[in-house]
Formats: C-alpha cells, structure tokens, sequence
C-alpha cells in the first residue's frame, strides 16, 4: 500500500517529468520553426516530426496536471 508521502513524491516527480517534456517539446518545436533541427523524418514510426513533437508535449501536459493534483 502506498502511504501519503509516498504518494506526494510520485506526484511531485510527475509534475517535474511533464515540465521537463513540456520544455523539451517547446525547444524541439522552436529548432524545427528555425530550421536547425537535424533530427530523423520520423521520431515514432509513421508519425511526422511535429506528429511526435505534439505527443511529447501532450505527454508532457498529462503528466504535469496528474503531478499537479492535490
């Protein structure tokens, strides 16, 4: 069973990782607009660049407002 603190870690932790992807999805989008992205054509298989560049960031969007419940 999981106690209150423990719990609060996780989701302190969740909070950061999804700030973290929401970071990292705005600064691979803004090297995409700007043409110094060097990346593969696709990061996940069938999707374009800004198709995983989206999913990061709504990744990164879920995981920062499950962090972020009290």
């Amino acid at each position: 069973m999981v106690n209150a603190i423990t719990l609060r870690r996780i989701k302190r932790y969740m909070l950061g990782a999804g700030v973290g992807l929401l970071g990292i999805a705005f600064l691979m989008f803004a090297a995409f607009l700007l043409g110094a992205f060097d990346g593969p054509k696709e990061f996940i298989a069938g999707e374009s660049t800004i198709h995983s560049i989206a999913r990061v960031a709504i990744i990164g969007c879920l995981l920062a407002a499950v962090g972020s419940q009290e």
